[in-house]
């Protein structure tokens, strides 16, 4: 019992220095391959915090901005001049989602959230990839660069500039 008592009291530490985070902020590679093994590759930057909040920065190969909140998602899109607004009941926060992951080997931890399982490689106390199948069978795979963990994020960065001359979409 003792050893159980102490395998579990060090995952846990384990758990929160690797996992456990206020903010993260990261570029990223995207990669989406379709069940035709098409990809797309995507290159950006993003920003997340536990109090439900993030900002994905795409940079290539088109800029957009999509910006999560608790109960919406705003996707800024500069080449179409539009922004498409949409309602949501409880977004997927990514803190959340690795926050509630559980350990499968040394550099390998594995979450759910709606149906969907996400697979976490970390190494040497940083997450490297974030993998998983979305909803329409695509299969994702995210690798993180430049990461740093609870630096100060000011709330402003996460409030969408809505440019007055596009076209915005309610959804």
């Amino acid at each position: 019992m003792k050893l159980l008592t102490t395998f579990l009291f060090t995952c846990t530490i384990m758990l929160a220095q690797v996992l456990d985070f206020n903010t993260i902020s990261s570029d990223f590679k995207q990669t989406i391959t379709n069940e035709e093994n098409s990809k797309i590759v995507y290159e950006g930057s993003f920003y997340a915090s536990t109090q439900a909040k993030a900002l994905w920065i795409y940079k290539k190969p088109i800029e957009k901005k999509i910006y999560f909140n608790k109960n919406q998602v705003i996707i800024i899109e500069p080449e179409l001049e539009q922004v498409i607004i949409t309602n949501i009941e409880n977004s997927p926060n990514l803190t959340e989602i690795l926050k509630g992951a559980t350990k499968k080997d040394d550099n390998t931890y594995e979450a759910s959230y709606e149906n969907i399982k996400y697979n976490i490689k970390v190494q040497n106390d940083k997450i490297l990839q974030i993998s998983y199948k979305d909803t329409l069978a695509n299969s994702v795979k995210i690798e993180l660069f430049n990461q740093t963990m609870n630096s100060f994020l000011d709330d402003a960065l996460f409030k969408a500039t809505v440019p007055k001359d596009f076209d915005v979409i309610m959804q």
